[in-house]
């Protein structure tokens, strides 16, 4: 690890566990689960950063790096059509956080130039500059299962999960997700120390960690793209090729569901949005864009969504 871990006040007695040499580039149903867990089990999964190997430190040509996945964990029972819950229970985070800058890259105009930054992480903070510090909030920026047929790159986002950035996805939050292949194959990485919606520079404070979670099976729901569950708030993650199909997408599956849920017209949940939902930005610099519709979960009437994630750490 490059620094010692920030400890949750409450470690969660983990079950199975898997490292840093089970990084994988893609979200694929290939390769062969490293971790079989069964239903409300919980598992931790170590996730790499930019700073891992040290090859950060010793190179300028960041564009060489990447912030691959951790897994596949294969889920005993589960089935396609299945919809599955993942719970996060915590997420620990290295002491030291790392981010770029790429000529072409990132939501600015003129463009930027090549450059890295280190941060230390101590206290509840990410010590970005002198006298100028960041509340840590860790995390998930890549989580998602294997879809049927090619599993796409670990930085892509799609009806998978996959490179959702949503800042959202923190300890006590849950995504939820419609199953593609047996077993889900289940993958999760690339945390953030902190991160605003957009990652408007290219990435977060990308940072080593470990994550624990669990997973169960959900009555079926009108899904087709992943949903999270957090801070009392529902929330459908889009994806497109640029912002307006990405709002479209997570506009479209946030109506499906408040309309099933109510039982209500189009027209009538479409208002009920208008007037109470949040359209924002996850992610604007990847190759697919990611934006979010928020919903406060006292709109919808029958669990999964009526009601807030279990948290397993106080």
């Amino acid at each position: 690890m490059s620094g010692r871990m920030m400890r949750a006040s409450h470690t969660l007695n983990a079950g199975p566990h898997a490292g840093f040499e089970h990084a994988s580039a893609s979200f694929t149903a290939a390769t062969p689960p490293v971790l079989e867990v069964d239903p409300g089990e919980p598992f931790s999964l170590d996730a790499r950063s930019l700073l891992t190997g040290g090859l950060f430190e010793s190179t300028g040509e960041y564009e060489k790096l990447s912030i691959p996945v951790t897994g596949p964990v294969l889920v005993r029972g589960v089935q396609p059509g299945d919809v599955l819950r993942v719970d996060v229970h915590e997420i620990r985070i290295a002491n030291r956080g790392a981010m770029v800058t790429l000529p072409g890259r990132g939501g600015f105009s003129g463009g930027l130039a090549r450059r890295g930054h280190i941060v230390e992480i101590a206290d509840g903070e990410v010590r970005f500059d002198d006298g100028v510090t960041i509340p840590v909030r860790p995390m998930i920026g890549k989580i998602g299962i294997a879809p049927a047929g090619a599993g796409p790159d670990s930085s892509t986002v799609g009806s998978h999960g996959g490179n959702m950035d949503c800042k959202d996805v923190t300890a006590g939050a849950a995504v939820i997700l419609p199953v593609q292949v047996p077993g889900a194959m289940l993958y999760a990485g690339d945390l953030h120390a902190a991160q605003g919606d957009g990652e408007c520079s290219l990435t977060g404070v990308e940072v080593e960690g470990t994550v624990v979670l669990s997973c169960r099976v959900l009555p079926a729901a009108p899904l087709r793209r992943p949903v999270v569950l957090s801070g009392g708030s529902v929330i459908t993650i889009g994806d497109g090729g640029d912002l307006d199909e990405a709002a479209r997408n997570a506009l479209d599956d946030m109506l499906e569901l408040l309309a099933a849920d109510r039982q209500w017209p189009r027209e009538k949940a479409a208002m009920l949005l208008s007037a109470a939902a949040d359209v924002s930005v996850s992610q604007l610099v990847n190759a697919r864009a990611s934006v979010k519709v928020t919903l406060a979960s006292r709109y919808f009437s029958t669990p999964p969504f009526s009601i807030d994630p279990p948290t397993r750490n106080a």
